[in-house]
């Protein structure tokens, strides 16, 4: 009345005999034959990942060779339907707004912070109504240039408070006072453009930054 244990039957060449066998024989190959046999599935081994990696490097070439003319197809089916019906109608020339228009282009701020900016406009004006006529970049000239025909057209009015917004800009007070005499008599028939600005042959050395001059008219 024991138990009977049914044991799950080893397949043939499965065993830990068989197992055994294959060592002997692999064991009874010579050395040579052993050395060949290694280097040969070696070869193998190579040979098959190279074509692995190839045939990978295929199938993702491809796939974005697919992508690409994906995304051109669908920007010449988005493009396309633009000039439908248009034929027809004629069509004005196109022009290059963008370049023309000074969009957040008011003034120069010559690479200063505002107060800064303001004493050397102020300083440069004040130069060039004494000496009337100054040497500086271009571009502190043409930003200067409206503020001299400013405080000459303070000076043509003449008024009590135009002399005051003068005393309020310029730095020399006396230079104010000859600027109110002689502005009228200079300027009297002329209604604008007191100054001109002329560039310089040779650039300023060190910075070779363009130079010109500033003169009153």
């Amino acid at each position: 009345g024991g138990s009977v244990r049914w044991h799950k039957p080893v397949a043939e060449g499965c065993g830990p005999s068989a197992a055994q066998a294959r060592m002997e024989v692999y064991e009874a190959i010579p050395d040579e034959s052993r050395a060949s046999l290694k280097k040969r599935n070696y070869v193998v081994y190579g040979v098959v990942m190279a074509a692995v990696l190839c045939v990978g490097v295929v199938a993702v070439g491809g796939a974005s060779n697919l992508g690409m003319k994906f995304a051109s197809t669908r920007v010449s089916t988005v493009q396309a339907p633009v000039n439908i019906g248009m034929t027809s109608m004629v069509q004005s020339p196109q022009f290059d707004t963008e370049a023309d228009m000074r969009h957040r282009k008011g003034f120069n701020r010559l690479g200063r912070p505002q107060d800064q900016r303001k004493a050397l406009i102020r300083g440069l004006v004040t130069e060039v109504l004494r000496h009337g006529r100054i040497t500086t970049t271009t571009t502190k000239a043409k930003a200067i240039r409206r503020y001299v025909d400013k405080m000459i057209g303070l000076a043509k009015r003449g008024d009590l408070h135009a002399r005051r917004q003068a005393y309020g800009f310029l730095y020399d007070k006396d230079l104010v006072k000859n600027l109110f005499i002689e502005a009228p008599k200079r300027y009297g028939e002329r209604p604008g453009g007191y100054c001109r600005v002329k560039k310089e042959l040779l650039p300023r050395r060190g910075d070779n930054a363009e130079l010109s001059y500033i003169e009153l008219v």
